[in-house]
């Protein structure tokens, strides 16, 4: 079995539960409710690959390359990591891959704002023309079948320079290696 170190940034008050539980899993009722359709629909690609434990909903999110590949580890001296002045930690861990789903952190974003993933200027031409003339249940089609592009990672321009992803339904703290803690700026 292949593992994958992986890098998490959660609230400080997730660790202690991590330690008192050995296992953390995403709160659903702590997600925002404009991100629960696209954190849905990448659930459900998770899915595909592994089953969810019972009662899990949604994937923790962790980090395969935060600044890409010079950069692997999230840079605790940048902001956006939580609210400012927030207590912090930075949990590295290994992952067996088979339950693992690395998506590229740019191209989520189409993910997010309900668009088209476009990778480049023809194909944003395209997929404008189909949304001006396709019947809406057939665009809805084709725009998420553009997402899954998403977890091809062999699409990325330059792959080196690029932020990578990973979900996964639980985080065990045995596969715990070190845990930084932070103030966030």
């Amino acid at each position: 079995m292949r593992w994958l170190k992986l890098w998490t940034v959660r609230p400080e008050n997730d660790f202690f539960l991590l330690e008192k539980q050995s296992v953390y899993r995403t709160n659903e009722n702590l997600v925002p409710s404009h991100r629960l359709e696209p954190y849905y629909w990448i659930a459900e690609e998770l899915r595909k690959k592994v089953p969810p434990p019972t009662g899990v909903g949604l994937p923790v999110w962790a980090w395969y390359r935060a600044h890409g590949l010079n950069q692997m580890k999230p840079d605790l001296r940048r902001k956006g990591h939580l609210q400012h002045g927030e207590r912090g930690v930075r949990i590295e861990f290994n992952a067996p891959e088979d339950l693992v789903l690395l998506s590229s952190f740019d191209s989520w974003h189409a993910v997010l704002n309900n668009h088209c993933l476009a990778l480049d200027d023809s194909e944003y031409d395209y997929y404008q023309n189909l949304e001006q003339t396709c019947p809406k249940d057939i665009f809805e089609k084709i725009k998420k079948e553009s997402w899954l592009k998403i977890f091809n990672l062999d699409l990325l321009e330059n792959p080196d320079t690029y932020e990578i992803q990973a979900i996964l339904w639980e985080l065990k703290i045995e596969w715990v290696n070190k845990v930084d803690f932070f103030i966030a700026r």
